[in-house]
């Protein structure tokens, strides 16, 4: 019994060993058997028709050598394999491996799409074709060209590589490795990738594009180009039917015609009126004459007013902090229009000028080519001056306006309940007093970015006071407040 078990074993084995079937004649209007160098081989000629498993062959004629289970057919090449149908002037068909390579014209279409190249390897045991030398994919308007490609027909997937050239009615797009689904139109793509159409160009290294969804994504170092603005990220995500973008991680956005650029580490676009909106620490960087302007606050925004405007508005919301060289800035919120240059400064504003301090309820900055022109301040305006570590002098009333010069300040006008305190010095410097004076409107002048002179109008009262007399409350206006802790020390301080 043994011995028969172990008899039968090898045989029983081999029996489960898959059967390699024969590629077989179905028809031909001529057959001739031929034999070279000792190797025989069928010749057909005429409406030759082969088949092995489920893969059917046509052409003008074949050689079928049954030793190797090999065909060479020749002259309108034919092979359909389910819904594959491939197409080519010869064709060479290993039967054992499943294998074929086309040349000389080739087609190859699935009904998804349809495929061109000189010459192409197809896999039919893995329903998996490629090219090496050249080919070129239509898939509806779209067209794909590339130097390599490998289609797989189970997934309905292509990969192209190398000088990888995509035509589509919305845009253009060049790459090194381009991954194409076919039922879906979902284009992945890998390497130095550039995408053209009407309105912008885009570089980016990997990404995907949704032809159907018309949604796109793109990955770390892109850039996308639409004169004259400029954006580049590390993950930008762009849905193109209804205008709608996102950059989530680093991102910079830079509009060369308005010397204007923002960065942030989330955004959000709108293109119809060209909205912008940037959030976790976001930057605004204005070029300003031989200086810029650096602002920050929680939330920066600008847009246009219509798609057809071309001015654009900036708004920045909660904790806004602005630094110049000359000027600096706080506040809870701003707004900025190029339509009349302005600065607009809401919720406890206070802005500084070297050693002078300036608050009020609101305050406008105004900017004319680039540099500072005139400065507002309504309601409550306060500018404090520290004379020293624990002397200031102040000035308040219900109204300031301030003037530049080359932007620095030339002289301010305080207009109604104009109220001032100053420390006086003798001639060894030392502090003596303070005087107090009353009037109803106050001019300061400026020289070496200080207060210079200053010159009451319409009757002021005044009052001197020598500091051993002085009485605590003598030593401050009524609403004093130093705020030198909000003021930004650099532009290096806005940027961390």
């Amino acid at each position: 019994m043994t011995m028969l078990f172990l008899f039968c074993l090898p045989l029983f084995t081999f029996s489960q060993q898959p059967e390699q079937k024969e590629v077989e004649i179905i028809n031909a209007d001529y057959l001739k058997m031929q034999e070279v160098d000792g190797k025989k081989y069928t010749r057909l000629v005429g409406n030759v028709a082969l088949k092995q498993d489920e893969i059917l062959m046509w052409c003008d004629s074949a050689v079928l050598d049954k030793e190797t289970n090999s065909v060479d057919a020749y002259g309108h090449v034919h092979i359909r394999q389910d819904t594959i149908d491939a197409y080519s002037q010869t064709l060479h068909h290993d039967g054992n491996k499943k294998f074929s390579k086309l040349n000389n014209n080739v087609k190859l279409t699935d009904s998804k799409m349809i495929l061109y190249t000189d010459e192409l390897y197809y896999d039919v045991k893995n329903k998996m074709s490629y090219y090496l030398t050249g080919g070129k994919v239509y898939k509806d308007s779209t067209i794909i060209t590339s130097r390599k490609g490998y289609y797989y027909s189970k997934t309905h997937e292509v990969f192209f590589r190398d000088s990888v050239v995509m035509l589509d009615p919305n845009y253009n797009l060049t790459s090194d490795t381009l991954m194409y689904q076919v039922e879906t139109k979902i284009s992945n793509f890998y390497g130095n990738t550039v995408i053209v159409n009407d309105d912008s160009r885009i570089y980016c290294n990997n990404g995907w594009y949704d032809s159907q969804r018309d949604v796109s994504s793109f990955g770390r170092n892109t850039v996308v180009v639409n004169p004259p603005q400029r954006l580049t990220g590390d993950s930008l995500y762009y849905e193109r039917f209804r205008g709608f973008g996102k950059a989530i991680g680093n991102f910079t956005w830079v509009d060369s015609s308005m010397d204007v650029e923002i960065r942030g580490h989330y955004g959000e676009f709108i293109d119809a009126q060209q909205y912008i909106m940037a959030t976790q620490k976001p930057l605004l960087i204005y070029k300003m004459d031989k200086d810029s302007l650096f602002l920050t606050s929680d939330t920066l925004k600008s847009m246009r007013k219509s798609a057809q405007d071309t001015i654009r508005n900036f708004f920045a919301y909660h904790k806004v902090r602005m630094f110049m060289k000359d000027i600096q800035g706080a506040c809870d919120s701003l707004f900025y229009s190029f339509e009349d240059s302005t600065f607009r400064m809401y919720y406890k504003p206070v802005m500084w000028g070297d050693n002078i301090q300036m608050s009020g309820d609101t305050i406008h900055l105004q900017t004319k080519n680039k540099k500072a022109e005139k400065l507002s301040i309504f309601k409550a305006g306060f500018i404090i001056s520290p004379s020293s570590d624990k002397y200031f002098d102040q000035i308040k009333g219900i109204n300031i306006f301030g003037y530049f010069k080359d932007n620095e300040l030339d002289y301010m006008d305080v207009k109604g309940n104009g109220e001032s305190i100053y420390f006086g010095k003798d001639e060894k410097n030392k502090y003596i007093g303070n005087n107090k004076a009353l009037s109803t409107d106050i001019t300061l002048y400026f020289k070496d970015k200080k207060i210079n002179k200053i010159v009451f109008i319409q009757k002021p009262e005044a009052v001197f006071t020598p500091i051993k007399m002085l009485k605590p409350e003598q030593y401050k206006l009524k609403d004093f407040n130093w705020q030198i802790d909000r003021r930004p020390k650099s532009r290096e301080e806005l940027m961390q």
